[in-house]
């Protein structure tokens, strides 16, 4: 945990980062998010973690029903 309080704060993806980046770039986060990424990124294309969440819905149904059938 001590590392983890160390980091909070140091990376962070906003708008300056998304400039920096490849347009092919995919920004991938477990959510739910703190502060290591901006609701500006929200919108960019590249990011990929609602699409992400929503995804691992259907994964863990289907492990579901595969364990409990």
């Amino acid at each position: 945990m001590d590392e983890y309080n160390q980091a909070i704060g140091k990376y962070i993806v906003n708008a300056d980062v998304l400039n920096a980046m490849s347009q092919d770039s995919i920004i991938m986060h477990p959510l739910p998010r703190l502060d290591e990424i901006t609701t500006d990124v929200d919108l960019d294309p590249r990011a990929a973690y609602f699409r992400q969440a929503h995804n691992g819905v259907y994964v863990r149904g289907a492990l579901l029903k595969y364990l409990l059938t």
